[in-house]
């Protein structure tokens, strides 16, 4: 009876292990898309002597890792985020 108990919990700690590697990749892998997207932002507004309004980088970094979650496709998320900032959405 203990030992039936025991295997739950440890295949519960296990899953827990995964689901909180997982979750520290994902929050990894959006500090470098942040990091990307906001030094590509700023270089192309400072190729023509500007800076990026306020809240753009941020609002862009948003698109892009909402559709990298839905499409898994990297070039597609910065295509329809560029677009969006563009059209100022």
């Amino acid at each position: 009876m203990r030992l039936a108990f025991a295997l739950p919990l440890t295949a519960t700690a296990a899953l827990l292990a995964s689901l909180s590697s997982g979750a520290q990749a994902q929050s990894m892998m959006n500090q470098m898309i942040l990091s990307k997207c906001s030094a590509a932002m700023k270089a192309d507004y400072q190729k023509v002597g500007k800076m990026p309004p306020d809240g753009m980088v941020q609002k862009t970094f948003n698109c892009v890792v909402t559709t990298m979650d839905m499409t898994h496709n990297i070039e597609r998320a910065k295509q329809t985020s560029i677009k969006q900032a563009m059209l100022g959405n």
